[in-house]
Order: structure tokens, then C-alpha cells, then sequence
């Protein structure tokens, strides 16, 4: 099962415009009978059954019952779509987000192949008519165990051999993208020439093409991507860029065609061919622009309600709220946006946000050493991304896709509201003033006595802490989302911070801002050969620094409970 859990983290396939022109409905003179049992089928690992239904027909309307399915679906108990000449579609209505397949039915409307859409990444799948009354129980993917073999092989030649033979076993399977992948990734050290690299994407765009533009697509992107930084390589990529872009019908996403126009512009810089990769640049600035507006308008999918304020009297402590998550991870999605959400919901007095970026499960360049350490200090409480804490407690853990991010927000408001009703431990004196490329950050802390004898057998541990955040970052990475709030930056002073000795402490510090920006494109620069580090998917984004706050807390080393924090923006002062 762990083969599919990009899958099936969430229910959440939803349907968006094609990518290209559909097959011809001329070839159908009559829409194919599609009454009776189908099974539904995923495809990107194997021969996954994921559920089967009864369906029966009223014009080109579609109402069936679900009679099997995967336990990891949850209870799906209709089905419902449209058939148009050969076109099909189904959606599974459910507790969770829609299920939804899109496909072409063949002449004899026994099969249909096409795709899920999942968090923006398109899957491929098929139905297909049956007698069976039960879905298969789920198996590890042999095709998976096979690559990972292959992958482990040393030599070069030998381990494109083995890859080779595994596409042959399998002709035409979706399966075989995890061959190609890595076949492209290990083309150059294999000694492959430009036009054998040809064959094999020409290969696998062909095998992608039963299942629909938006597998095609998806195969057209990763077979750049795989290509990106091979001199070897680039004047072919560059070509095969150019004609992918020229083959996008008009309808085809933005989305899909800001990846291919970014992989085009890639190449051509790489294969000196400074003409196309300026036209390329120029034309991904337009699109960047609609890109970024559309988000805006869209996310969060939903209206973020207004604190209405504290009841007279009762609290002042600020609730601090930190994230654990990556921009590689398609399940932060919702506690993402659901976390931007709040930031529009509360006041700084009330409510802060810290967001820090991990390398989980791919390379995030929004990482950094002082991230790592904070995951650190939590130690196995940070059980992956997302994770989220509340005042130093691990509160509402779980993530989901865009469709439940409102979801999260009210889980998260509920958590955030009572806790406002508690009274600091903590008053908590906080500058940040930039001079030039300065920032020159005072903080002073006093411990306030626990109420009554809420403590007296506890032996506390208060720590002050200083935490450097910009407040918008764009980055489009892996996950879909393009603006990312309150991003760590560094622990100024660092991340251990400074004990109060005697209730009482004081931090002052100085950052060097170009110094940091140093610091942290030394460390991206590095992490790719690091131990455990992999090349980041996407073009590393610029650090730079805009925006900035200054978050200061005071946290309860022996049970990490934080006792109060304060937020203030970094004013720019004229020397």
C-alpha cells in the first residue's frame, strides 16, 4: 500500500479543462452501451483496483451503485457521470473529496482509458467491464521492486540494460514511467547519444498518448525534467521543448504550460541558444503573472472569518502556532493554506504563525539549518509534514489536499480560541530596526508566576527565543502552491536561545543580511551532495529577504510549552 499513498493520502481527484484536443466523436456514430459492472483501475505502479460499480444508463446520464471497493477510499456507495459519443466520465461522491475518472471508451465500450487528476498531477487509470464482485486485495508493485533493483545496480550500461528490459516486459503499461525516469536521469553517465535519448522519449510519449492529454503532458514534463542540466543533451531538449510548446492546444493549462516554456528556457540557456531561452523567459514572465493572479483569486478556496476579539477580561496570552511542512508534500496543502487562512483571521496580538520548511519528502529549498534544528528540539513528536504545534503542544496533526483546507482552518480554530482565554507567563520587549543591510534586534523577557500553585512542583526551564520570518515567499514548488507566509529564515542568536537566569533575560543581536543570504545559498549549494541530500526539482528561488519580522518567545524547555510571544515587523531606518 505504500506504493499508492500519493494517492490515497486524501480523496481528492478533481477534474479540470483538458489539455488537448479529445478523439474525434465522429468515430462513434452511436454512444456505446455502458450499462453494467465496471472496475476502476489505477496504473501509475501496476494493476491497482480501487473499486467496482453497477452502472446504469438514462441518455447520456450515468447513476450506478458501488459494490467493492478499497477500505482506504472510505465508504463510496454511488456513482454518477456522463457518456458523450466516446467520451466518459464518473465521479464516486463520497465522505471525503469526489472521486473522479475521465477517459475514452474503445469501439466497443468494454474499456475506457484515461486519468485521475490528483492535487494537480495527473494519473492514469482505466474501467473496464467485469465479473468480478470484489476488488483485488492490494499488492507491493513488483514493477517498483524491479526499478529499485535496477536502480541499485552501479554500472551505468548495465543498469540501462535492466531498465530497457523492464520497459519491453511491460509495453505500452503507464508503469513504465518509473523505467524511463530514471533511463533519462542515468542517460549521460550510460554513454547514450542525443538520438538514442530521441527514441526514448519519442517511446514513452507515444505509450502516453491512449490515456489522454493530460498524461501526456505530465509524461512531456518529466522527460524534460530528467534531461535538465546534461550538456550533452541540451540542444535535443531544447528541440524537444520547442515542438511540446508548439503541439499545446489552446486550451491547455497554464499550469502545464508555464512547466514546459520554464524546462525550454532551461535547455536553450544550457545549449547556448540565448535567442530561444530569451523568447522562453519572456513569455514564462507572462505567464508567471497570470499564474500568480489566479492563485490569489482562488486560495484559500474559501472567506477567512474575523476573530471577533477575547471576551472583556478574560486572556491575553498569544497563541503561537508553528508548522512543520514542504513544498514537495501534496498532504500540506491544506494545513498550508489553512495556516495562511489564520494569519488573515487574527491579529498579531492574538495569533503568530512560523512556518518551517523541511526536506520532506523532497528537496525544499525554503530549508535551512535552523529549521532542521527546531525539527530537531521536537524530536519524534515532528512525525513528518505537515505537523503542527500550539504553544509547544502537537495539536492537529494531519494534512489533506486544497478541498480541505477550510476543514483544517476550523480544526485549527478550534484549538486557537480557548487557548486565547490563558494568561502569559511571560512580558516580552521586542525591537527590530534595519539600518542598510542591518537588523539590529533588542528583546527583553520577564517571567510572570504561574496563578496559584499551578507550578510549585515543576521545575521550569524558560528560554528566550528570537525567530527571523519573511512574510511572503513565492516558490512554486512540487505541492502546488505559490506563495508561502512567515517563512523561517534563521533563529537570530540562535536556535538554543538564551535562558532567563532569575526570570529574567535579555538578547541583543545583529544581523548581517547579505551575510545570511550568503549563508543560506551556501547551504542549498551543498545540500544536493550532502549524505542524505537530492537535487531540488525546481529553479532555486531567490532569498531575498523582503518583508521581515521578528517573532520573540519565551518556551518552557522542561515540557516545551510556550509561555508568551511577540511579533514585530522590521522597520527600515535611514542612516
Amino acid at each position: 500500500m505504500q506504493r499508492i499513498s500519493t494517492l490515497v493520502l486524501a480523496l481528492s481527484f478533481t477534474l479540470i479543462g483538458g489539455l488537448g484536443p479529445r478523439p474525434s466523436l465522429a468515430a462513434f456514430a452511436d454512444t456505446p452501451e455502458v450499462a453494467g459492472a465496471w472496475k476502476l483501475v489505477v496504473m501509475p505502479f501496476g494493476e491497482d483496483e480501487f473499486a467496482i460499480f453497477d452502472a446504469k444508463t438514462t441518455n447520456d446520464k450515468i447513476e450506478g451503485t458501488v459494490t467493492s471497493t478499497q477500505a482506504m477510499l472510505g465508504e463510496l456507495k454511488t456513482a454518477e457521470g456522463t457518456v458523450k459519443g466516446n467520451q466518459v466520465t464518473i465521479r464516486f461522491p463520497g465522505p471525503g473529496d469526489p472521486l473522479t475518472f475521465q477517459g475514452v471508451l474503445d469501439k466497443e465500450g468494454k474499456k475506457a482509458t484515461g486519468t485521475f487528476l490528483y492535487h494537480g498531477r495527473s494519473y492514469p487509470s482505466r474501467i473496464e467491464k467485469t465479473e468480478a464482485k470484489a476488488v483485488a486485495k492490494l499488492q507491493n508493485s513488483p514493477m517498483r521492486q524491479k526499478v529499485a533493483q535496477a536502480q541499485a545496480v552501479k554500472d551505468p550500461k548495465e543498469r540501462t540494460a535492466k531498465l530497457l528490459e523492464l520497459i519491453k516486459e511491460n509495453p505500452g503499461h503507464p508503469m513504465n514511467a518509473m523505467a524511463y525516469d530514471l533511463l533519462l536521469s542515468g542517460a549521460e553517465a550510460a554513454g547514450l547519444g542525443p538520438e538514442e535519448v530521441r527514441t526514448q522519449v519519442e517511446k514513452w510519449a507515444d505509450e502516453a498518448k491512449p490515456y489522454g492529454p493530460e498524461w501526456s503532458g505530465e509524461v512531456q514534463s518529466r522527460a524534460l525534467k530528467a534531461l535538465q542540466g546534461k550538456k550533452a543533451y541540451a540542444a535535443l531538449a531544447t528541440e524537444l521543448g520547442q515542438n511540446a510548446v508548439k503541439a499545446l492546444p489552446d486550451d491547455a493549462s497554464l499550469e502545464l504550460r508555464g512547466n514546459l516554456v520554464t524546462l525550454l528556457a532551461r535547455s536553450a540557456r544550457l545549449a547556448g541558444k540565448d535567442d530561444i531561452a530569451a523568447t522562453a523567459e519572456s513569455r514564462l514572465k507572462e505567464i508567471d503573472t497570470k499564474l500568480d493572479a489566479e492563485y490569489h483569486e482562488k486560495v484559500p478556496p474559501f472567506k477567512p472569518e474575523p476573530y471577533a476579539g477575547r471576551a472583556e477580561g478574560k486572556g491575553n496570552r498569544v497563541v503561537l502556532m508553528e508548522i512543520f511542512t514542504g513544498a514537495e508534500c501534496p498532504p500540506c496543502v491544506a494545513a498550508d493554506v489553512a495556516f495562511d487562512a489564520l494569519l488573515q483571521s487574527y491579529k498579531p496580538s492574538e495569533f503568530i504563525g512560523l512556518q518551517h520548511h523541511l526536506h520532506i519528502p523532497g528537496p525544499d529549498p525554503l530549508t535551512n539549518a535552523d529549521t532542521i534544528a527546531r525539527q530537531t528540539y521536537y524530536d519524534s513528536e515532528v512525525r513528518g509534514t505537515p505537523s503542527t504545534f500550539f504553544n509547544g503542544k502537537s495539536q492537529s496533526g494531519g494534512g489533506g489536499s486544497m478541498e480541505g483546507a477550510e476543514g483544517k482552518y476550523k480544526d485549527y480554530r478550534r484549538v486557537i480560541e480557548p487557548a486565547l482565554d490563558s494568561e502569559k507567563r511571560a512580558d516580552i520587549k521586542l525591537t527590530a530596526t534595519r539600518t542598510g543591510d542591518e537588523v539590529k534586534i533588542v528583546a527583553q523577557a520577564t517571567a510572570v508566576p504561574a496563578p496559584g500553585d499551578a507550578d510549585k512542583d515543576k521545575e521550569s526551564k524558560p528560554v528566550l527565543r528570537l525567530v527571523l520570518v519573511e512574510e511572503s515567499v513565492r516558490y512554486p514548488g512540487g505541492n502546488k502552491l505559490r506563495f508561502h507566509h512567515n517563512v523561517v529564515r534563521a533563529f537570530p542568536g540562535g536556535v538554543e536561545g538564551k535562558a532567563l537566569e532569575k526570570g529574567e533575560g535579555t538578547v541583543e543581536t545583529t544581523i548581517k543580511l547579505s551575510e545570511l543570504r550568503k549563508s543560506q545559498e551556501a547551504y542549498l549549494e551543498e545540500y544536493p551532495n550532502s549524505p542524505r541530500g537530492r537535487a531540488f526539482a525546481h529553479p532555486l528561488p531567490s532569498i531575498d529577504l523582503d518583508d521581515l519580522a521578528v517573532v520573540a518567545l519565551v518556551q518552557d524547555d522542561a515540557d516545551h510549552s510556550i509561555w508568551h510571544a511577540v511579533q514585530v515587523p522590521v522597520k527600515t531606518e535611514t542612516p
